[in-house]
């Protein structure tokens, strides 16, 4: 039946037979088929809940059952991960309510069918087919005054929610300060005032991030002074008209905090330590989100935010440098582990009674402590695994990449190998009548590299004692279920399926193009050779020239 379902929706524009298919790109050289390496064909059978409640439940599904929760940031990366995780995981909970706005055209009820047509819940429809009647939309903004909720919606939360996680934030860094207070501060404000109205609240963790603190080199699990007063900021954005003098008076505000992102997070963290006193409330702070380790499929990802937009890049042969140090430790933590360890983390504050005195707990998520890994062996698994096993079709150049630190060379391979080649192929679409894409696309490039360059040439040391603590406290079958240990997790079988996990679910390759992709590959890579051939043959005679000058 998981079979099924992938022919149904991934194989409508093929001519080709699931079988055809599969007999063109597995082969000797190629032996893996790419759905059962990503866990597409592995699901388990369909269950009813008359079924489950066969099953021995552990601590955390008990904790979850008959629970009412509210999500906000729902439509995001983490937020579908947390829906599928809790609503396969933990199918004896009451109801799941998502915060959710009206967003270009669509109503909230059109956006949450857009939300479970990817293809991450895949495995949650052929498994929990009837999970869809305990999922419902509440209509608002988390950037609006009460959340933007009407009276009725907020009653119905009040009386019926148990727990919050609160995942909404804009993460765009270079995101306007008063649209990065509305959302990521006052949002977190708003919510805090909700939770202090509901009636039987169990639980209410709000997803911060590993940076907030970043200006410190040591990161522990324990509140940082705030740059400034958050009220005084607060009072400033909103009583300014001027967006403009705003966007001017930024860098000095920010002082310190590379972006608007990391300053407002950091003001936001303030505000929950002073305003939630006496809730059950716990902080989360995951480091740099990546694809998923194994559940619910491997290699899933629906954004190009950090290093795996780099791997997108360069693999699609657009992207041949970046600003950024290799060789320092790059912090990254795979999606599933974050969501399982959040859901673990609302468990443990539950147990936690709040106290006027007690500060709320801290969890930092993050690989670095225990399980490191340089960007430069991280580009490195994944490029052993991912080429040139599963190239995309859409690949414009064979895999080039040249990253330094160095702000001068790095300017200098960006006019070399982006700027000159992408006006001269631009020239020549707009002569053959295409349209010019690359020059637009480097400059994009360009914006987000400056965004990184802070983080890409940076080392932080993070504490996660709290976090290490949880894990260790669990039973045994919490540990099967909702498995975080960033310790046991292995980046060689993260790498494995990273590539064709993109190209799944990222890039939207279907698998029936992976045969002429390979074909394409190999055309790009010879074509490669010969043009850095000729590059050293023209740099040979270039020297041959100015040294027959001299010497004459």
């Amino acid at each position: 039946m998981a079979l099924d379902l992938h022919r149904k929706n991934e194989f409508k524009k093929s001519k080709k037979s699931y079988d055809e298919i599969i007999k063109d790109i597995v082969t000797d050289d190629f032996p893996l088929n790419p759905l059962q390496l990503v866990g597409e064909l592995s699901f388990d059978n369909p269950s009813t809940l008359e079924e489950t409640d066969k099953l021995p439940r552990s601590d955390v599904q008990e904790f979850y059952k008959n629970a009412s929760i509210f999500i906000t940031g729902g439509t995001g990366f983490m937020g579908k991960m947390l829906i599928e995780k809790l609503s396969r995981s933990c199918p004896h909970l009451k109801h799941i309510y998502l915060l959710i706005r009206n967003k270009k055209g669509k109503d909230v009820n059109e956006r949450i069918d857009a939300i479970f047509e990817d293809r991450l819940f895949m495995r949650l429809k052929h498994e929990r087919p009837k999970f869809y009647h305990k999922i419902s939309a509440i209509a608002g903004d988390a950037s609006l005054p009460g959340l933007g909720i009407s009276a009725r919606d907020r009653q119905t939360l009040v009386e019926n929610v148990n727990i919050v996680f609160h995942a909404a934030a804009t993460i765009r860094f270079d995101e306007h300060i008063r649209t990065a207070i509305n959302i990521n501060v006052l949002g977190t404000r708003e919510i805090i005032n909700l939770a202090k109205e509901i009636t039987n609240l169990k639980a209410c963790m709000y997803v911060s991030t590993a940076y907030a603190n970043c200006v410190h080199s040591k990161i522990e699990e324990k509140f940082y002074e705030a740059p400034y007063n958050y009220n005084g900021v607060i009072s400033l954005v909103t009583s300014a008209n001027n967006d403009k003098k705003l966007e001017d008076i930024t860098p000095s505000l920010t002082a310190g905090w590379p972006n608007t992102y990391t300053f407002t997070k950091a003001l936001a963290e303030d505000l929950a330590k002073h305003e939630a006193v006496g809730l059950p409330l716990g902080i989360f702070r995951p480091s740099v989100v990546i694809s998923t380790y194994n559940e619910p499929v491997r290699g899933w990802i629906d954004n190009v935010y950090g290093p795996i937009g780099m791997i997108v890049g360069v693999g699609a042969g657009v992207l041949h440098t970046h600003h950024c140090d290799v060789t320092k430790v790059v912090d990254l933590v795979p999606v599933d582990l974050v969501v399982n360890a959040l859901i673990c983390s609302a468990y443990k504050v539950s147990k936690t009674t709040p106290t006027i005195e007690s500060s709320p707990p801290i969890f930092n998520y993050v690989s670095s402590k225990q399980n490191p890994i340089s960007l430069e062996n991280f580009f490195d698994v994944i490029k052993r695994y991912g080429l040139p096993n599963w190239p995309t079709i859409n690949a414009v150049w064979y895999y080039s990449f040249m990253p330094t630190n160095n702000p001068y060379l790095y300017s200098l391979l960006f006019l070399l190998f982006h700027t000159i080649p992408g006006y001269f192929l631009d020239f020549l679409c707009q002569i053959t009548g295409r349209k010019p894409m690359l020059t637009n696309i480097y400059k994009k490039m360009k914006k987000a590299n400056s965004a990184l360059a802070f983080f890409a040439n940076n080392q932080w040391e993070f504490n996660d004692n709290n976090t290490s603590t949880l894990w260790k406290e669990m039973s045994e079958l919490d540990k099967k279920i909702f498995f975080f240990d960033i310790k046991e997790m292995s980046w060689d079988y993260y790498a494995r399926a990273c590539a064709i996990g993109l190209r799944l679910y990222l890039v939207k390759d279907d698998i029936h193009t992976i045969k002429n992709a390979r074909i394409k590959w190999e055309k790009l890579r010879k074509a490669h050779l010969l043009l850095k051939t000729i590059m050293a043959i023209v740099l040979i005679r270039i020297c041959w020239f100015i040294f027959s000058m001299c010497f004459n």
